[in-house]
């Protein structure tokens, strides 16, 4: 859920926010289940599959000029014609409590179809959805083996003393002067880690970067500091999201912004936190392009070794 601005709730679909995610897997997944819910045959399955590739490579972006990357693109392919299945398999089985539905056949096929593309277009090339995509991974492992996996404890709905506390951290931190520094943020953010832990971090997380079009350097430096607590950011990597907050402000706009996410990543890569959960050289070698001197060279540099070594 997105910070209110003045007590009033807002919707917005940034890219990583709950309802930007759900505008494209809601419809990406509802394709193959609405397909097999209308007793749609079997031969679309490979349509949806087709679909599913299509959005996963362009943000994985496997390196087709190596076998590793071949291999890896195979290894998505296989993955993708499951998951279809599994839901064209969910659909039939509704349909045989429920009753078919009466779809046509294009509808589904379209659905997917358009989802994959704004995906694609969305996420291609964007180091923060390779996490988003590997914490997946890990969750769908951990079913595997066995392991007990339950994304609504690792991710609970904030409650409302946490939605709350982070409401009241965001107004405060827009009271401040445009050109607030660390000194004036960081007893608003530890307040807040004080009232909410760490979970406070999926709402703060929503109420930073751009949100209705507009980027925040208070509200963003906010959520970097409250991420810099080295209880936090231990938390956060313990679930697999170090590094989400840096990678999300590597671009911003505000200089200041980006030192300070460079800064926390710089901490992260210090710490050893896991590849995955760090961004790829690749995209640092555009950010350095796009903002040259400000240290992605070296970023870079360290994030070759840790992968090579």
């Amino acid at each position: 859920m997105r910070a209110r601005h003045e007590g009033e709730r807002q919707l917005s679909f940034g890219p990583y926010s709950r309802a930007g995610l759900a505008l494209v897997f809601v419809p990406l997944y509802a394709g193959p289940i609405l397909s097999g819910w209308a007793g749609h045959p079997l031969a679309t399955l490979p349509v949806f599959a087709l679909a599913f590739l299509f959005f996963i490579a362009a943000s994985r972006r496997p390196d087709l000029s190596d076998p590793a990357g071949i291999a890896g693109l195979a290894i998505m392919a296989a993955v993708q014609f499951v998951l279809v299945t599994v839901c064209f398999g969910g659909g039939a089985l509704v349909a045989r409590f429920a009753g078919p539905l009466a779809a046509p056949l294009w509808l589904p096929i379209l659905m997917t179809a358009l989802a994959a593309v704004v995906g694609a277009l969305r996420y291609s090339e964007n180091a923060e959805m390779n996490v988003f995509l590997d914490s997946a991974i890990e969750e769908l492992e951990a079913m595997n083996d066995g392991r007990a996996s339950d994304w609504a404890e690792v991710h609970p709905e904030p409650s409302p003393d946490v939605q709350a506390a982070v409401d009241q951290t965001v107004a405060a931190l827009r009271g401040l002067p445009a050109n607030a520094n660390v000194a004036m943020i960081d007893p608003i953010v530890q307040d807040l880690e004080q009232q909410a832990d760490v979970a406070g971090f999926d709402p703060f997380y929503d109420a930073a970067g751009m949100v209705d079009g507009v980027e925040d350097r208070r509200v963003d430096l906010g959520l970097l500091r409250f991420v810099a607590s080295p209880y936090i950011r231990r938390k956060l990597v313990e679930r697999g999201e170090g590094g989400i907050a840096p990678m999300l402000m590597l671009n911003a706009s505000d200089p200041g912004v980006r030192s300070e996410a460079r800064s926390l990543l710089a901490t992260l890569i210090d710490e050893g936190a896991p590849n995955a959960q760090l961004p790829d050289p690749v995209w640092l070698d555009e950010l350095n392009a796009a903002f040259p001197g400000e240290g992605y060279e070296e970023i870079a540099r360290q994030r070759r070794d840790r992968i090579s070594a």
